[in-house]
């Protein structure tokens, strides 16, 4: 770097400082009861002991609580974490998102807050990667505690899922080693709303799956995810990676103007033959399907049309809070 003072030139040498190996993203949401002790937790867990690279982003999505300030404290002591605080609540995908961003290791573990993703799999993660996986992904084969509604709605929802795209997430979440390079792909992606899980698995780089349990949620409260929340969830998701519904509505309409034409001729003979026509039931039953049928589909056509519209908009899918002068210097 030419740096001129007073018609003086002088040379001063940057020296940028190397990358950490590791970057850990933790998405954060009103986690400040338990957040101090579960990145301690992490941390530990990710360390084994040895004195590695590596840097913690901790992405707060809009909480209400006091995790921003309880992180911000964590920062003054220990500089492996940073923080990342967006301005209002984006949602998961959006942190994520934004801690892929902001991530500088050569490969970035994305793990939650709450110790639900055991961080003592970590390590064996790192040793993948260091074979040549370029994913390694935590697959859940034991989803702890959760009413059998729960469990058949997840079934459904994965089911469902791979009928539509034929990839096989079912078990997968969030809990995921990336490559730098699967990092950088997945940040080149153009669209705004994304399913973080069904992106990699669509992306197809070789990968290598972990069997994990679900430990027990350290943090306040059970799940924030309402059953119509992850009913609009997994809809988003099937609509984002798949336009198999669209044709389904191709079909069906297909499908109902060939039984249309079947009645019709039937009722034409059934006229040329003299029979007496008595349909006033069947054609009300058929008027209910078909506008039923009609409804459906045009339901499915404004989902997609709404996705449309706000990728159009080409608005940011979230937004990060400016530290303050102060906060910088320190």
């Amino acid at each position: 770097m030419i740096y001129q003072k007073n018609n003086k030139t002088l040379k001063i040498m940057v020296i940028p400082l190397p990358p950490p190996v590791l970057s850990l993203v933790i998405p954060v949401f009103n986690e400040g009861s338990d957040i101090s002790k579960n990145l301690q937790t992490i941390i530990s867990a990710a360390f084994c002991g040895e004195d590695k690279p590596m840097e913690v982003i901790a992405v707060d999505d809009g909480s209400s609580d006091n995790s921003v300030a309880t992180i911000l404290s964590i920062t003054q002591t220990d500089h492996r974490i940073r923080l990342i605080e967006l301005t209002r609540n984006f949602g998961k995908e959006a942190a994520i998102h934004a801690g892929l961003a902001a991530a500088r290791g050569n490969a970035v573990i994305i793990l939650d807050a709450d110790l639900q993703h055991p961080p003592e799999l970590i390590p064996q993660m790192v040793e993948l990667w260091t074979r040549g996986v370029l994913v390694v992904e935590a697959i859940k084969v034991n989803r702890g505690r959760e009413s059998l509604l729960s469990k058949f709605l997840s079934h459904l929802f994965y089911s469902l899922f791979y009928f539509f795209t034929h990839l096989n997430i079912r078990g997968l979440c969030d809990f995921k080693l990336l490559d730098r390079h699967v990092v950088d792909t997945y940040l080149a992606f153009p669209e705004n709303q994304r399913f973080f899980r069904g992106l990699i698995g669509w992306s197809g780089y070789p990968s290598a799956r972990i069997p994990f349990k679900v430990g027990t949620r350290q943090g306040s409260g059970g799940s924030r995810w309402s059953r119509f929340r992850l009913l609009g969830y997994a809809i988003d998701n099937i609509t984002a990676l798949s336009s198999l519904p669209l044709q389904i509505v191709s079909w069906t309409g297909a499908f109902s103007l060939l039984l249309g034409i079947i009645i019709g001729l039937i009722s034409l003979w059934q006229k040329c033959q003299g029979i007496a026509l008595d349909g006033f039931t069947t054609i009300n039953l058929l008027i209910v399907i078909i506008g039923g049928t009609i409804l459906m589909g045009l339901g499915i056509i404004s989902h997609y049309l709404r996705r449309i519209y706000e990728e159009v908009k080409g608005r940011p899918g979230y937004l990060i809070k400016p530290r303050s002068n102060r906060e910088h210097k320190q």
